[in-house]
């Protein structure tokens, strides 16, 4: 799925509805540059105060300052237009993803040096908010390198052709799922890390919060071919099973 907007564009939008905002601020009076301008001297003050060793009063004004500035401005009608205009986004992107990866031809390249440097894109590409999904179809496995903001992965490698030695996937996620298939005779390691999440790695299951797992099969040091899994998320379930 092609996205509607570049990434210019969507600063662009937003800092235009950001700008509506604060003139509809200045013409009902909501905007107080007073307030704004105290809470950053507090601010100042409490950094300035903290520098000297005076951490306790240096403290109380720094809180005071920033707790009078979000204040200011989540109160303000331009802070809420953007992140109403954000959620919608964020919606728009999670009914409408569910993308597939396309076949990518390499280019070839040469160098000062005179080598030739192979240039291809990478299987998966970030994204802020989305679903990946690999199923379904025949593919030769590379190592893969993917962050993301909200969705899920759902990868499944038992129709991939997977090459000798170790195989490495990364995934780092805020929000979402990941959900891995492997193949029976294929090993398989899995390092992850997750602030609110249950993990699950061919019938193993861990819950907790703020975790840090290292999981393995019995026999992946010595294995010819190997998947190597890196994975993180903020909250979110992880799981790795065979198909």
């Amino acid at each position: 799925m092609k996205r509607p907007f570049s990434k210019t564009q969507i600063i662009g939008i937003l800092a235009t509805i950001f700008a509506i905002g604060m003139l509809i601020d200045i013409v009902l009076h909501r905007f107080e540059p007073v307030a704004l301008v105290f809470s950053v001297v507090l601010i100042m003050l409490g950094h300035h105060l903290r520098k000297k060793g005076k951490k306790v009063r240096g403290n109380v004004f720094f809180l005071i300052g920033v707790f009078t500035l979000i204040a200011n401005i989540f109160s303000s009608v331009a802070f809420q237009l953007v992140f109403v205009t954000i959620l919608i986004y964020i919606g728009y992107g999670l009914i409408t993803s569910g993308q597939r990866p396309s076949v990518l031809r390499p280019e070839l390249q040469e160098n000062d040096q005179g080598k030739r440097i192979v240039q291809c894109q990478p299987f998966l590409k970030n994204l802020f908010v989305g679903n990946y999904r690999v199923a379904d179809s025949i593919y030769e496995l590379h190592d893969i390198n993917i962050r993301y903001g909200l969705g899920d992965v759902k990868i499944d490698l038992t129709t991939a052709m997977i090459p000798e030695g170790e195989t490495v996937i990364i995934i780092h996620g805020i929000v979402g799922n990941i959900r891995l298939y492997v193949p029976y005779d294929i090993e398989v390691s899995l390092n992850h890390s997750v602030l609110a999440g249950n993990i699950s790695m061919l019938g193993h299951e861990e819950k907790g919060f703020n975790k840090n797992t290292l999981l393995m099969t019995e026999a992946y040091a010595s294995a010819p071919r190997r998947i190597k899994i890196i994975s993180s998320l903020l909250i979110g379930d992880t799981e790795v099973r065979h198909a």
